[in-house]
């Protein structure tokens, strides 16, 4: 049974797979930061009070992946869609009611959950299982999803802050979630049911559906896994370290905020290029071939921080970093597909998740302490590329595919 194939156009998992990436944005780090000071206004919080309160949030958002990431494998799609939507709903109204800071953080908390964590990874675990042909082109759907919400909603946001306060802007935002978002992901997850990727699986090996089952403490151990995170967590930390300390490495630079905002186009653009043709890669050659290469575009981009001209090394940053987000969002989706299956996909990605929540709180700590330490551009460049040149060399070799069902 497989996907409902047809010989041209988006697989049915793809476009219920853009919708819920979209509907993400809500807990999106771009969407709550429009908001970022009306909320130290309210609140009367500092610049470091609101940082906290949002990497408490996120952090705890992240975790809870490490468990609940498993949703996914438990309920059929349909229902995991409208429980996550009902938490995102939920945080968004309780950020409009908020009165204290403690509501504020449990409503953030809820958005960070449901939206930058379980609705995106509904997302992936709806593409990589339901898509059985054309899979990397519905996975690649993800990140348009997220590259969609990027370029649209903050315009919309402004817009409307001109006219309501922010209190209003989020209960419309809880709104939109429950009256247009919830009928129609329900609706596009209704012919989602079942595992045609594991049917499709058993029918090639048939010993495959009495595999052992992982549990997520053991993911922690399981070699190839680990060998995989050693490179799909490398453009996350890079680009959040970059992006979070993008006002220091201007100064050092000399870029004005005008050059910055333009070269976010850029990023952008080329995001949305590299999706588009990695989806279609992979689906001609595999997640695993690509992995040996996927870092070079992130290497190109910091050894510019340190050998080219301040012109150009923004230029080449934005570039290599654009092409990295690209590539990685679509190939640390479908390479656990491929080497474990979907039988288990919701939780092996939502321990994944959890590593890469972790890890992108501790990137920016790192860059900052390397910067306050004097280490120069071009010594975090330089060492950063060697080992995004040589990893996936060394690892992906030692990269096997767990038996599974599917």
């Amino acid at each position: 049974m497989n996907d409902n194939p047809q010989p041209r156009g988006l697989p049915p998992a793809g476009r219920f797979a853009l919708l819920a990436a979209l509907c993400s944005s809500v807990g999106q780090t771009f969407f709550i930061g429009l908001f970022g000071s009306d909320f130290r206004a309210e609140f009367e919080l500092s610049d470091a009070a609101f940082g906290a309160l949002y990497s408490t949030a996120t952090l705890g958002g992240g975790l809870l992946m490490f468990w609940l990431g498993g949703l996914a494998d438990r309920f059929t799609l349909r229902r995991s869609v409208l429980l996550v939507l009902g938490m995102l709903a939920l945080g968004a109204l309780l950020v409009s009611a908020a009165q204290t800071v403690a509501l504020l953080l449990a409503g953030l908390f809820l958005v960070r959950l449901a939206g930058q964590g379980l609705m995106g990874h509904l997302g992936v675990v709806a593409a990589g299982r339901f898509a059985v042909r054309r899979r990397g082109r519905a996975l690649a759907m993800v990140s348009y999803g997220f590259i969609l919400g990027e370029a649209s909603l903050p315009p919309l946001v402004a817009l409307a802050l001109e006219q309501y306060d922010w209190r209003t802007v989020w209960l419309l935002a809880s709104l939109v979630l429950v009256l247009i978002a919830m009928p129609l992901l329900a609706w596009l997850a209704r012919p989602l049911t079942g595992n045609p990727a594991a049917l499709d699986a058993a029918q090639r090996n048939a010993a495959a559906p009495d595999a052992p089952l992982l549990r997520p403490h053991r993911m922690l151990t399981h070699g190839s896994f680990l060998r995989v995170l050693g490179v799909v967590l490398v453009p996350p930390v890079l680009i959040t370290a970059l992006f979070i300390h993008q006002g220091s490495i201007a100064e050092r630079l000399q870029w004005t905020r005008i050059e910055v905002g333009q070269a976010f186009i850029l990023f952008a653009a080329l995001q949305a290029a590299a999706a588009f043709l990695t989806g279609r890669l992979i689906d001609r050659f595999s997640a695993r071939a690509l992995l040996r290469v996927q870092l070079l575009p992130a290497a190109a981009a910091v050894l510019a921080l340190g050998f080219m001209a301040p012109g150009p090394a923004l230029w080449m940053m934005f570039a290599g970093l654009g092409l990295a987000a690209g590539l990685n969002g679509v190939i640390a989706s479908a390479i656990w597909v491929e080497l474990f299956g979907t039988r288990q996909l919701g939780m092996i990605r939502g321990v994944y998740v959890a590593l890469m929540v972790l890890s992108t709180a501790a990137g920016p700590i790192v860059f900052g302490a390397l910067l306050d330490a004097g280490v120069t551009l071009r010594s975090i460049g330089m060492w950063s590329a060697v080992y995004m040149v040589l990893a996936p060399l060394l690892v992906t070799p030692g990269i096997r595919a767990h038996r599974h069902g599917g």
